[in-house]
């Protein structure tokens, strides 16, 4: 985790929905970012063998359980279906050792709030549900995870893991951090955060 006067990051290992092994990869990005908030979850609960990679042999075995079992679509996945699959995913793999806290909103606020308490937020753009068509934004419709923020003095920017991207010669980049200006892009951002809270025994 790393903390600044004007921002915080966190630590989370990141995901590539176009990595040798994942299938539907042009329409794994819901999937790839519900994994790497499960894989964050599970490390940090201590239970990476029920809902993180351990569970898996690779990272691409973990986004295809997920694609196939918890709400991927060839065109995509919606907010609501983030929401009900990310919560099932938690569901099957904890049963009832714990809770798990949902809500989907767009305020930068709130994404704050959830960062600072170290819980990292699932990001999509999507400027075609928001008829916004010929608007100039980060990604025209695509799931990211949100790990953090900067404050400037331009306005806030989220920091985001892009899941990766497919390069023109058929080879991919890794995901990596992009630097979101709120902003110019919250009329198209949907976001989700995810709770998991362990029952009182």
């Amino acid at each position: 985790m790393t903390i600044g006067r004007t921002g915080k990051k966190l630590d989370l290992e990141p995901y590539t929905q176009w990595a040798p092994g994942v299938r539907s990869s042009a329409s794994a990005c819901g999937p790839a970012t519900m994994a790497a908030i499960a894989e964050y979850w599970g490390r940090r609960l201590g239970l990476s063998s029920l809902i993180g990679r351990e569970r898996f042999r690779s990272k691409a075995e973990q986004i295809n359980h997920v694609y196939d079992r918890y709400g991927g679509k060839p065109w995509g996945m919606s907010a609501r279906g983030l929401v009900k699959g990310i919560g099932a995913y938690f569901r099957s793999a904890l049963g009832d050792t714990s809770t798990i806290q949902l809500r989907s909103f767009n305020d930068f606020a709130l994404y704050k709030a959830e960062i600072d308490a170290d819980r990292p937020v699932a990001v999509k753009f999507d400027k075609w549900l928001s008829l916004r068509w010929t608007g100039n934004y980060a990604f025209d419709y695509h799931w990211t995870v949100g790990i953090g923020y900067e404050l400037t003095e331009l306005g806030p920017r989220l920091i985001v893991q892009d899941n990766g991207a497919r390069r023109a010669d058929g080879g991919y980049t890794a995901s990596r951090e992009r630097l979101i200006d709120y902003t110019e892009n919250r009329a198209v951002i949907t976001m989700v955060s995810v709770k998991p809270v362990r029952k009182e025994t």
